[in-house]
């Protein structure tokens, strides 16, 4: 092909993808949202502490000649809620449009450097309505961009805590397994040992390590951990932090002096289990809890309350698919979590995401916590999922 065709086939993408990216960000705007734009450079420990593994392992981080260690962004919110926080915080609505990168193996046919358009509701006092705000957004965007074809799935952290809180647990389980709920195969593990109510046949000096930890807390055990490896000359292997380390033998250590109760380790499993349309997933959580004497009926009350605001915003329900063990992959989530998602689309799926982060705000430095919720369409994949709609 000659450099004239491909170079206006080219310009004809970038037209389209930067129409579309200004289209969806006007539309944020004409709802009341504020546009800002991050620096694209980050310091990478922010994200390296808060992100999940997946976007951890795909970050592009550096070192500057000063010697401090940055990233090229990998997603917008840090970014828009370090620049939020800049401001002076209170009640704002705030949106973005911008490129942002991560590592794709080689071979992969997803992008490493790709735009997204997202929103950003902080300091909301209404969480249900600024969650129901933020999905008819998300919508709206898609219908904007005339894709009619797509599903979206839905998920609640919050009802799992409550359940969680409202169980006979040991000590430091529960912190634990709303810790690692975002992160599905290692969750697993913890359940499924959870359940087995042991820690496994262990080596004599490993067991003897997790003897010594017992009935320390967690920083405790932690420097402990890190004086045995360092005199011992062993450095984590696996690429697992000496904190990874520490945490496995203090929840080793953990089952080993405590106890659960079958029937709690069956009802997670059984509640991890609910799956289908939003109002089904709830009346099952409803005779699950109720059946076991287990109330989290404020929790069910507020997702609820979140989906009527969310159908009177226009969100057509009809297209969502709900269950309980749906998460995203960001640590930073701590309640409703969502995706529109177009199957057509193969591993591109998922087109748009966001969901609750209320801790995100304190993690950052604000010695207040702030509700926050948004999400992110991902220009590209908008923009492929409309042209394959229409069979171009």
């Amino acid at each position: 092909m000659s450099p004239e065709p491909m170079a206006a086939l080219d310009g004809e993408r970038l037209r389209a993808r930067e129409a579309l990216g200004a289209s969806v960000r006007a539309g944020f705007e004409k709802a009341g949202y504020a546009p800002v734009s991050a620096p694209a450079l980050q310091p990478a420990d922010i994200f390296l502490d808060m992100s999940g593994e997946d976007i951890r392992r795909r970050m592009y981080v550096f070192a500057d000649p000063a010697g401090d260690e940055l990233c090229l962004r990998p997603e917008l919110t840090i970014p828009v809620c370090r620049l939020y926080l800049e401001s002076g915080g209170g009640a704002q609505k705030l949106c973005a449009l911008g490129p942002v990168y991560r590592y794709q193996s080689r071979g992969s046919t997803k992008l490493r450097e790709y735009t997204q358009a997202g929103v950003e509701c902080l300091g909301a006092s209404d969480a249900e309505a600024a969650d129901a705000e933020v999905v008819a957004l998300a919508a709206n965007a898609l219908a904007d961009a005339g894709l009619k074809s797509y599903g979206i799935e839905m998920g609640d952290l919050a009802l799992f805590d409550a359940l969680v809180d409202a169980l006979d647990l040991p000590p430091g389980w529960r912190s634990r397994l709303k810790r690692h709920f975002w992160r599905p195969d290692y969750f697993r593990e913890l359940l499924d040992r959870l359940a087995a109510g042991d820690a496994g046949e262990e080596s004599s000096d490993r067991q003897a390590l997790i003897s010594a930890i017992s009935g320390l807390d967690d920083a405790q055990a932690k420097d402990v951990i890190e004086d045995v490896l360092k005199l011992a000359g062993i450095a984590p292997v696996g690429g697992r932090t000496v904190e990874e380390v520490a945490e496995r033998l203090i929840e080793q250590a953990e089952l080993t002096s405590s106890s659960v109760p079958k029937a709690a380790a069956k009802l997670i499993s059984d509640f991890l289990a609910v799956s289908g349309t939003p109002q089904e997933g709830i009346a099952r959580i409803r005779a699950l809890t109720e059946g076991s004497g287990v109330s989290i009926e404020a929790a069910i009350a507020r997702f609820e309350r979140r989906l009527e605001l969310s159908a009177k915003a226009g969100v057509d329900l009809s297209r969502a698919h709900f269950a309980t063990g749906f998460g995203r992959n960001m640590a930073y989530y701590t309640g409703f979590v969502f995706e529109f998602r177009v199957p057509d689309l193969g591993a591109d799926a998922m087109i748009c995401g966001g969901g609750r982060y209320d801790d995100l705000l304190s993690a950052l430095g604000s010695p207040n916590s702030i509700p926050a919720v948004g999400c992110a369409v991902g220009i590209e994949r908008l923009l492929a999922a409309v042209s394959k709609e229409k069979g171009q």
